[in-house]
């Protein structure tokens, strides 16, 4: 992410800027610390934890990637789950955690 905000700035993009992604499994992620036994949300707020936190993961940033973050980031999943099962299991959980980054 900080790659391509230099690339941009090295190549004088301007607005409006494309959006970023990266898609995670709709699966429990037992080794991610909020995760709460809940699918896909535990790699998602480990993301956003890197984001306004780069260097507890030994990463020293050239951009203030969590402002980059909010304006910019979509989360996204994929699932073999049916719609119908979608809210319950996730987008009632997500939106307690995430109320400004669309998914």
């Amino acid at each position: 992410f900080d790659a391509v905000l230099d690339a941009e700035q090295d190549a004088g993009v301007h607005g409006p800027f494309i959006n970023f992604t990266a898609t995670f499994s709709y699966a429990i992620c037992s080794v991610c610390p909020k995760s709460h036994g809940l699918p896909a949300l535990g790699q998602m707020l480990l993301v956003e934890d890197a984001m306004m936190h780069p260097e507890k993961y030994g990463y020293k940033p050239r951009h203030f990637l969590y402002a980059a973050y909010l304006r910019r980031w979509v989360n996204s999943f994929n699932t073999a789950n049916e719609a119908a099962d979608l809210q319950n299991t996730f987008f009632v959980h997500y939106e307690k955690s995430f109320s400004v980054t669309p998914v």
